[in-house]
């Protein structure tokens, strides 16, 4: 596991997660793509986003308030 790597994990109505979820994943190179799951009888889905901040471009918006 890499010490830069951290999961970050949505849950909402599945439109709201999704788009939440590709906003957040413009900000930082990750691995895979952003999948929704679901549980049955739930009407909200997960969707969990693995990002790099060891890695993050200069330009990408995000900033590290805790370096």
């Amino acid at each position: 596991m890499n010490a830069h790597v951290i999961t970050i994990e949505i849950r909402g109505l599945e439109s709201a997660a999704l788009k939440a979820a590709e906003q957040i994943a413009a900000l930082f190179p990750q691995a895979g793509p952003v999948l929704p799951e679901r549980r049955r009888g739930e009407d909200e889905v997960t969707v969990r986003i693995r990002a790099d901040l060891g890695s993050v471009p200069p330009d990408s918006g995000y900033t590290d308030t805790c370096a």
